[in-house]
């Protein structure tokens, strides 16, 4: 998973909304967390969130990715290297916790249901965590009109169309996970033609080659329902809810999953 990070942070720049969270993304985080006053603990090095709380240690278990995405450490804010499902914090000591996408990234529903344990340990009572999702639609897509959306400027951004593609493309699969090479592949079935689609969106070819970096990745991503997430959720925490993060293209399908209450205290 490290070389999958490594490749993707090369081309950071390249990357856009919805996979980099916009003002309004962070505004959430901020507003549903009351994160002002705290220390926050970041699953990841999102470099759009680092200026969140009043301290900040940042957990990533790529060395490259802290180095090559992570602004830096400050007075305020560090970043080290770490293990998302044993946090390297003592247990019930984290005021507030914060992840974006992060569960997509992890892949199948027993390793989401481990870092709900993870956080859920390290949160203290009255704790809470907030984590971005990547949740796909109840119903899924027709590829045909993902195509039509993309060619008639529909889709915000590529990665707007990247996702909608990875979601299209589960197709009922098991915990909702996808090999991300095979996103690659139904990308390539539905849009052959690269500077058809850099020509109809006024997407640049590098920014579209970004997805190339799934071709050779071992790697393994989930696109789950909201339904679904909140269920496995809901038994590590007592209260778990779903707040809006804007309107920026595609936001219906990223809303922040906020968590209290963590279970387990006996």
């Amino acid at each position: 998973m490290t070389e999958h990070w490594n490749a993707i942070r090369k081309h950071w720049q390249l990357l856009g909304s919805p996979l980099r969270p916009r003002a309004e993304v962070v505004e959430t985080y901020d507003r549903e967390l009351d994160l002002a006053r705290s220390h926050v603990v970041m699953l990841g090095v999102t470099p759009e969130l680092a200026g969140l709380g009043a301290t900040m240690t940042s957990v990533d278990e790529s060395a490259d990715m802290i180095a090559g995405i992570w602004p830096g450490d400050t007075d305020m804010r560090k970043a080290v290297q770490g293990d998302w499902f044993d946090l390297p914090f003592p247990g019930a000591s984290i005021e507030a916790l914060i992840g974006d996408g992060c569960l997509s990234v992890i892949g199948a529903a027993d390793l989401r249901r481990t870092l709900f344990a993870s956080i859920a340990r390290a949160l203290k009572a009255d704790g809470r965590a907030g984590i971005r999702l990547y949740a796909s639609p109840g119903t899924p897509d027709d590829p045909k009109d993902v195509r039509a959306l993309a060619l008639s400027g529909g889709a915000s951004t590529f990665h707007d169309l990247k996702w909608r593609v990875a979601m299209t493309a589960i197709c009922g699969a098991p915990d909702y996970t996808i090999p991300v090479r095979d996103i690659l592949e139904h990308f390539d079935r539905m849009f052959p033609d690269r500077e058809e689609l850099s020509a109809r969106t006024g997407w640049e070819l590098p920014v579209i080659r970004t997805i190339d970096v799934y071709r050779n990745s071992s790697v393994i991503y989930s696109f789950a329902p909201v339904a679904a997430i909140v269920e496995e959720a809901e038994a590590y925490f007592g209260d778990v809810g779903i707040a809006s993060t804007g309107t920026y293209g595609l936001a219906e399908r990223c809303p922040l999953m906020v968590l209290r209450s963590p279970k387990g205290r006996d």
